[in-house]
Order: C-alpha cells, then structure tokens, then sequence
C-alpha cells in the first residue's frame, strides 16, 4: 500500500525522492556494503565468540545501525525500507553459500526489528517484508544447508531468528521471481552514468571562457525563450563557430591533398597561399593505409570464398541499400528545401553514388570490384556511364 505525500520536512530543506533508492546511486554502494559485511563476518568466525554477537559487533562498528537515520520522509522511507529489504533478501537464494546466506538473515532480521516504531514526531515504518515464495523456499531451507561441522554453531541461530519471524508472521509472500511481481521489477531501476570526458572538456571549456572573457552575461530568463532570444542564441553560436574556425584555420605551402579529389587539380594561386583547417595539414596516411588493407582483404575474401556468385550477391544488396537510404535522404532534404552533397558537383553527392553503384552491376570503371567501397579510387568519376 502506497502513502501519500507528505509535508514531513521544514520548508527550504532537501529531502531525497522515492527514485534515488531503486538508482545505482543507492543500490550498487549497499550491494557493495553487503558484500563487506558477509566478509568480515567470515574472517572474524571462529573461536569461542558467538556468531550473533560477532554479527551485532560488525553491524555496530560498521555504521548499519544508524541506517534507519538516513531517511525520515514518509514516502521516500517507504522505497528505502522495501528496496533495502529486497538486497537483504537477494542474498538469502539457494545459489548463494550457507555463510552468505545465514549473514543475510541475521541482515534482514536485525535491520527489520529495528525500525524505530515509536518515536516523536513518527515515521513511517514497514510492517511486512515482501519476497518471492522461491526465495521464502530457500530461505526456510537454510537450517538444512547447515549440516558441515564448521556451520554448527549457526544452525541453532538461524532456526530460532526464523521462528521469531514466522510467529510474527512479517513475511509477505510474493510470486515467483520470474514473474517480476515486485515493483520495481530490477535492480537498479535508474542507472546514473557519470561522463568523466564530457564534464573534463566543460571544465576547461568554462576555465578558458571565463579566463579570456569577462562574465557579462545577463541571468537566465524564466519560462520559454522567446523568438527574440532564439535568434540572439543562434547568431552567437554563428559567431562562436566563426571564431573556431579563424583560430584553427592556418597557412600551408601548398593544396593540402585530403582537399584534392584529382591529383593533377591544384588551384593556380601560389601568391595568396592556401589556408586550410589544422586536421588538413596532415593526411591520416596510417587510417587510410589500414582502411585499403582491410577493403582489399574484404573483396578478396568475397571473390575467393564465393564461386557461385553468392557474396558478391551480398555485396550488391549493400550497394543498393546505400544508394536506397542516401536517396531517401535526398528526398527528405528537398522537402524542406535543402540540398545535400552537391557543394562538389559531380565529384560529390547522390549522382556520383549512383553512378558507382551501376559501375559495379556493370563491372566496368573504377567501381567494377566493390562499388561505393571504391570511391577512393574515383569510382563513380567517369560522366560517360549514366547513372542506372
């Protein structure tokens, strides 16, 4: 049963949402301090001490008992108790070891019967502990599973913490895990990824900005920008895009060749100079190397493993599919009124695709071996073959 919301909390105060318990940001840390309880545990067991005093003393030194602090407000308690319980009773499966499983029910005991019940003002308190009958099985099989000699000394501990239990009858038995019947249905429900390179490159983009400009930007408006505002922010982006480009943009001693589609075509300009982006500076010679490595062993590998005709067939198909989707492609741009690829005339563009794509049903030209994988090589160059 679900509890509505409630004003627990003074104004202006922070409390943590019912989501934060089912995230990665609760779930993996306990699942983590679990695992560390059920180890110490095992390195401490032994000797004349009694297993559910060593338990108590790990729970006290290692903070679990001031877990029911964490949270006061009704609805957020609510998805602490449940999903804490529900990590407890994970452990508590057949497919973990005796020891594993004893720890979790000491776990799943202790952190229930402590819930504080009475206090002022009170708190919301779980009075039943959901969990699937398969795990209610195994659980109630544990006694059982201490049969080796070393788990003796827990088996009269697990028989009477399950007694207790079953007389209060706290359990509430759900269906089968399979089914998903717990809300939610996995663990964690939210998964918080954390972008370490983007929040690197915001930092030292923010670090260079405020360093070389003064922060005289008006604050934020509240609601949605307005058309004015639209326009403000795309003609700074305009102007921030410009400035990028003046200041990566730098003098070479001649046409760099990533900019040459023919190698016999260089502009006649030698006084002006050429200016070109810093990443044409240089040919990627080792990408495109590697890149003519692997498309020669892919067509070699398609004409040696296929006689009958097969893999070519395959590489038909991908050929005609590119052409199918950069025509789509086309066609959605032209709705709007924008044109893609024709900046390089027949160098570039739809019409050069289609005419490498004819060039390998034809098996003639530069296009003949691999169709668009010969573009590179000036497949789809020759304005003799018409487009098919």
């Amino acid at each position: 049963m679900s509890i509505v919301p409630e004003p627990s909390i003074s104004r202006g105060e922070i409390t943590l949402q019912p989501n934060y318990f089912s995230s990665s940001l609760y779930v993996d840390p306990l699942r983590k301090d679990i695992s560390a309880l059920i180890v110490a545990f095992s390195e401490h067991l032994g000797g004349s001490v009694r297993p559910f005093e060593l338990f108590k003393k790990l729970w006290m030194e290692q903070g679990w008992s001031w877990l029911h602090l964490r949270v006061h407000d009704g609805r957020a308690r609510q998805a602490f108790l449940r999903i804490t319980e529900r990590l407890f009773i994970e452990r508590l499966t057949g497919s973990e070891s005796p020891l594993t499983r004893v720890i979790a029910l000491f776990s799943l005991y202790t952190f229930h019967a402590t819930q504080p019940y009475s206090s002022a003002p009170p708190i919301y308190s779980l009075p039943n502990i959901a969990i699937p009958i398969d795990t209610y099985q195994d659980m109630l099989a544990i006694p059982a599973a201490l049969s080796e000699a070393r788990f003796q000394t827990l088996k009269p501990y697990a028989i009477h913490i399950l007694s207790t239990m079953l007389d209060a009858k706290v359990f509430h038995v759900m269906p089968h895990s399979l089914l998903n019947a717990q809300n939610p249905s996995n663990l964690p429900r939210e998964v918080v990824v954390v972008s370490q390179e983007a929040s690197a490159v915001y930092e030292a983009s923010s670090a260079h900005t405020a360093s070389s400009q003064p922060s005289t930007a008006p604050p934020k408006k509240k609601g949605r920008p307005s058309r004015r505002d639209k326009v403000r922010k795309a003609k700074e982006a305009l102007l921030s895009l410009e400035r990028y480009v003046d200041r990566n943009h730098v003098a070479l001693p001649e046409q760099p060749a990533l900019l040459q589609i023919d190698a016999d075509l260089v502009i006649p300009d030698a006084e002006a100079g050429y200016t070109a982006h810093t990443l044409f500076g240089q040919a990627p010679t080792g990408s495109l190397e590697n890149y003519f490595t692997r498309k020669n062993d892919l067509l070699t590998t398609i004409q040696s493993d296929s006689p009958d005709g097969s893999q070519k067939a395959a590489l038909q198909r991908a050929n005609e599919a590119v052409l199918a989707r950069l025509k789509q492609i086309d066609e959605m741009a032209a709705e709007k009124g924008l044109e893609v690829g024709g900046e390089g005339g027949e160098k570039t563009g739809l019409t050069r695709v289609e005419r490498a794509v004819d060039e390998f049903r034809r098996e003639t030209g530069a296009g003949a071996s691999g169709g668009v994988l010969g573009l590179l090589e000036g497949a789809g160059l020759d304005s003799t073959i018409p487009p098919g």
